[in-house]
């Protein structure tokens, strides 16, 4: 059975997901202001929360429709049928979000307008009340208003797939996952190619490069978690047939030849920490490295370059356009040639800084990360 679904996603790499969502399951996906819509049976939702890499969760479409009252919410909550997704001894729960600031209603007040219409629509149908559990539910719903448009999902993945098994060591300005994964997807970057990050972290961008490069999916490390256990139309033995599937295609015998390296010894140690839950440590080179001396350190030229310089504001650097001429000097220094893709916060200074060291940006665009604008920019050797 085909599902009208969407997915969420970091605002500003809805093609990109679009893409990897095509990649995955073969299905036509459309972008929109940070979702894409697309259609899959059951075991292409199971595959995409296991393999998916930039999308963060994944749910069935239950309604879409125009609402400018809690009335019209209401309405459209209260005409779907429910039983199929629901059992009736479990618990659930909805979640809202208002993106529409001239709505005379909180999202709050939508949450408890469709859990109100899920009750009713329920009981009509099975003759059961069901349980309403705000902490641990069951079946999670999830209602959104943009622009008069009300959609309401059921979720499929539960905690968002931009938290990775594999980050038992967090660094204060650590780069979201699936926007790591996006940047590599947009560096054009192959696993036969060398890709350094300079500023490596905690190890992201080189830990989500080796698990693409190993072809292991980033949700087999929380299979185990995915709300759609729980959802009572999905079969298990489909389930562990699929994640049998995905394991068949790692391939753990390629050598990628992947570097990061940063001026933090607990930066890196808490890089190796995640490489090696990732199961990715012998693919990566992890090290203390000034990225003002690459070439004291890196014995050969980068064919990529990707990653997320300091900002600034959390890592205390106060002559942050020093910092960025300096880095990208010593950048291009090592590897002319090599491409590079970076995210800012300072577009216009780390621009500048690119044009200094003998870079010209080939292309930039806006994301949302969080609450702050950030921006990826793609350079090559002018």
């Amino acid at each position: 059975m085909k599902f009208e679904c969407f997915a969420t996603t970091v605002m500003g790499l809805e093609d990109v997901a679009a893409k990897e969502c095509e990649e995955i399951i073969g299905a036509e996906a459309k972008p929109d202001v940070g979702k894409i819509f697309f259609q899959a049976d059951e075991r292409q939702i199971i595959r995409l929360n296991l393999a998916s890499r930039t999308l963060h969760r994944i749910f069935i479409t239950l309604a879409r429709t125009r609402a400018e009252t809690l009335e019209d919410v209401y309405k459209a909550a209260r005409e779907v049928d429910y039983t199929m997704f629901i059992g009736a001894d479990q618990s659930f729960a909805v979640k809202g979000e208002r993106h529409s600031k001239d709505k005379p209603f909180t999202s709050m007040d939508m949450a408890a307008s469709v859990g109100r219409a899920v009750i009713e629509s329920f009981r009509e149908r099975a003759g059961v009340r069901l349980r309403v559990n705000l902490d641990q539910p069951d079946v999670q719903l999830y209602s959104l208003i943009r622009d008069s448009e009300f959609l309401l999902g059921l979720n499929t993945t539960g905690k968002s797939l931009h938290r990775r098994f594999y980050r038992v060591f967090h660094h204060r300005a650590a780069l979201q996952p699936s926007i790591a994964a996006s940047m590599i997807r947009l560096s054009g970057w192959r696993r036969e190619e060398i890709l350094l990050d300079p500023m490596c972290g905690s190890g992201t961008i080189p830990i989500e490069a080796a698990l693409i490069a190993l072809k292991i999916p980033p949700g087999i490390g929380r299979a185990s978690e995915l709300a759609l256990h729980k959802l009572k139309f999905i079969d298990e033995a489909e389930v562990r047939e699929v994640l049998e599937e995905l394991e068949s295609e790692v391939d753990l015998r390629f050598s990628p030849r992947i570097v990061g390296a940063d001026a933090s010894p607990k930066s890196i140690e808490g890089a190796l920490a995640n490489a090696e839950k990732a199961g990715v440590l012998k693919a990566i080179r992890l090290l203390v490295g000034d990225v003002f001396k690459l070439r004291e350190w890196m014995s050969e030229a980068p064919d990529h370059i990707i990653m997320n310089p300091p900002y600034g504001i959390r890592m205390g650097i106060r002559k942050i356009r020093e910092f960025y001429e300096k880095a990208c000097k010593s950048i291009h220094e090592l590897s002319p040639e090599a491409k590079l893709t970076a995210i800012v916060s300072k577009p216009t200074i780390f621009g500048r800084a690119l044009e200094a060291a003998g870079y010209q940006i080939t292309a930039k665009r806006q994301i949302m990360y969080g609450r702050l604008n950030a921006f990826i920019i793609m350079a090559t050797s002018g």
